[in-house]
C-alpha cells in the first residue's frame, strides 16, 4: 500500500481527542511560532511520523516563515531550500495547489508529503509530513487542515494589529515628547530609543545637513557606535545616506555588504559590523534637514517596508523639531539676546514650536 493512501473510516475516540487537542492549541497560542512549535508535535504524534513542518506566507519578515519539527539541524536547510523552490511563488495567490509528494530530499529517508493550506481567498501556506512506517490518515489530515490554516490566518492577523498599536504607541511617545518645552538633544536621544525599540534595531543616528549644505555631521547617536559618531563630518553627498537625501525617497537596505553606495569607513575605524539599515530623509516641508538611520535588525533579522513606513511618520516629526529649534535659536540670537543681553533667554521655559520672540522682548518693545 502507498505511503499516501489509507482506506476511509469513521474516527475514533482517540482521534477526537487529538483534534480537539489540535483546536485548543490554536485558542491557546499567541504567536505563530508558538502555535507552530506545538502544532507539529501534535501532528507527529497523531500520524505517527518522524517530522513535520510548516511554511507559511510571509508576513513581516523579508522571507517566508518556516518551522521544522524531528528534522535533523543539517537537514533543515535542504528542506527550507525545497519549499522555497515549490511553494514560495504560489503563496498568497489563489492558483490550484494540490496534495504533493517530493521525493530525494538530502537527509530525508522517506517522501515528504506537502498538503495545502488554503482559505477562503489564497493559500496561506503548506503542512509537510514525511511518511513513516505507518500509512497516513489522509481522512484525519484532510479534517485538521482547515483548523491549522484558520489558526494561522488569525494569529497572523493578531501580530499585524499589535505591531499596529505598537508603532502608534511609538509614534505618539515621540510626538508628545517633541511637543514639550526640553532641549533638542533629549528629544532626539528619546526618539532615537522610540525608534530602536519598535523596530527592534541595534543602533540609530541622526544626520544633520550644514549650513553649506556640504557635509553631514552625526548630531545624535545612539548604540555601540556612540562614541566614534558623536560629531563626526562626512561629505553630504557620499553613502547610503547622501543617496537617499538627493532622491528623498526613504530605503530599506537589508545587505548593505553588496551596495555599492555604502559608506564603510566608519565601521572599518570602529570595528563595528553594519548589517542592514533603513535611512529615511529628514524634510521639513521643503527643507532638508539630514537624514535618519536606524541600523541593525537585533537576531541578524530583516528590515520591513511596514517598519520603514512607521519611521518615516517618526522622521517627520524629528525633522520639524530640528527646524524648529533652528528658528528658536535664530530668533534667540537675532532677538533676545541682542535687544535684552546675552542672559535673556537662561531659564526661557518657551516651547521648540514657538518661532516669534519671547514675551518679555515683546513686552519691552510696548
Amino acid at each position: 500500500m502507498d505511503n499516501i493512501e489509507k482506506h476511509s473510516h469513521i474516527m475514533n475516540e482517540k482521534e477526537i481527542t487529538q483534534i480537539m487537542e489540535l483546536a485548543k492549541i490554536a485558542v491557546t497560542t499567541h504567536s505563530l511560532e508558538e502555535f507552530a512549535g506545538q502544532v507539529l508535535i501534535a501532528i507527529t504524534g497523531m500520524t505517527h511520523a518522524p517530522s513535520a513542518l510548516l511554511y507559511t506566507l510571509a508576513s513581516q519578515s523579508a522571507a517566508n516563515d518556516f518551522f521544522a519539527y524531528g528534522f535533523s539541524e543539517e537537514v533543515v536547510p535542504h528542506v527550507n531550500e525545497v519549499c522555497n523552490k515549490e511553494f514560495s511563488g504560489v503563496l498568497g495567490r489563489g492558483d490550484s495547489l494540490q496534495v504533493s509528494t517530493v521525493k530525494n530530499i538530502t537527509g530525508v529517508t522517506n517522501n515528504l508529503i506537502f498538503y495545502p493550506l488554503q482559505d477562503e481567498k489564497s493559500w496561506v501556506g503548506v503542512l509537510g509530513i514525511v511518511s513513516g512506517d505507518e500509512p497516513l490518515d489522509i481522512d484525519l489530515i484532510k479534517s485538521l487542515t482547515p483548523l491549522i490554516t484558520r489558526a494561522i490566518v488569525q494569529l497572523k492577523e493578531k501580530a499585524v494589529v499589535e505591531r499596529q498599536l505598537a508603532h502608534l504607541n511609538a509614534y505618539l511617545s515621540v510626538s508628545s515628547m517633541l511637543a514639550k518645552s526640553t532641549g533638542l538633544q533629549d528629544i532626539l536621544q528619546i526618539a532615537l530609543y522610540c525608534s530602536m525599540d519598535v523596530v527592534q534595531a541595534e543602533a540609530a543616528s541622526v544626520l544633520i545637513l550644514d549650513e553649506k549644505k556640504e557635509n553631514f555631521t552625526f548630531y545624535q547617536v545612539e548604540g555601540p557606535m556612540k562614541p566614534v559618531l558623536a560629531a563626526a563630518v562626512f561629505p553630504a553627498n557620499m553613502g547610503l545616506a547622501g543617496s537617499v537625501l538627493e532622491s528623498q525617497q526613504a530605503e530599506v537596505i537589508n545587505d548593505v555588504s553588496n551596495d555599492h553606495r555604502f559608506y564603510g569607513n566608519f565601521d572599518k575605524e570602529s570595528g563595528f559590523k553594519t548589517r542592514n539599515m533603513i535611512v529615511i530623509p529628514l524634510t521639513a516641508e521643503e527643507e532638508r534637514i539630514g537624514v535618519l538611520e536606524v541600523i541593525n535588525k537585533v537576531d541578524t533579522g530583516s528590515f520591513s517596508n511596514e517598519e520603514c513606513i512607521l519611521l518615516n511618520s517618526i522622521a517627520e516629526e524629528i525633522s520639524f523639531a530640528i527646524r524648529n529649534a533652528k528658528i528658536f535659536e535664530f530668533v534667540a540670537n537675532s532677538y533676545c539676546k541682542q535687544r535684552q543681553g546675552e542672559m535673556s533667554c537662561k531659564g526661557c521655559q518657551r516651547p521648540l514650536g514657538s518661532w516669534t520672540p519671547c514675551m518679555r522682548y515683546r513686552q519691552a518693545g510696548l
